[in-house]
């Protein structure tokens, strides 16, 4: 007995709007995956000064950031006071050790920042700078 054949075989034009349809929405996903996420971090209030730019463009720096907690971070690590010592001295034995620029939150006390900056010294470094905001125009 002989069974007639329901199904036909695709003999036509592949349409690819279907597979874009999937396609594209999943790789628009997969581009975008890591600016979708923040980043962690703390948060650093700097102050706002009408003074210009303390730093050249172009000259070496060494960034400590302070938070308001008196946290010190220096080449986006977390640090102590003595090991930020060691950091400075062995730096600062380089022909041109650079700037310290120091990116401290508002709230941080004024002892605390010439703490900072008599250690930095101490160690060697030569210039200081206290990074601020540019004041803002009416």
């Amino acid at each position: 007995m002989r069974f007639q054949r329901t199904t036909r075989l695709f003999r036509g034009q592949l349409d690819l709007a279907p597979f874009l349809c999937v396609l594209f929405p999943i790789a628009l996903a997969a581009m975008l995956q890591g600016h979708l996420i923040l980043p962690r971090g703390n948060r650093i209030a700097l102050p706002a000064s009408s003074a210009g730019p303390a730093t050249a463009h172009g000259e070496p720096t060494l960034i400590l950031a302070v938070d308001r907690h008196q946290r010190l971070y220096f080449e986006n690590q977390i640090t102590t006071l003595q090991s930020l010592e060691e950091t400075l001295t062995r730096r600062s034995r380089n022909p041109r050790p650079g700037i310290l620029l120091v990116e401290a939150d508002a709230s941080v006390s004024y002892g605390f920042l010439m703490g900072i900056s008599d250690l930095a010294r101490r160690s060697g470094m030569t210039e200081i700078v206290l990074s601020t905001l540019p004041a803002s125009t009416p």
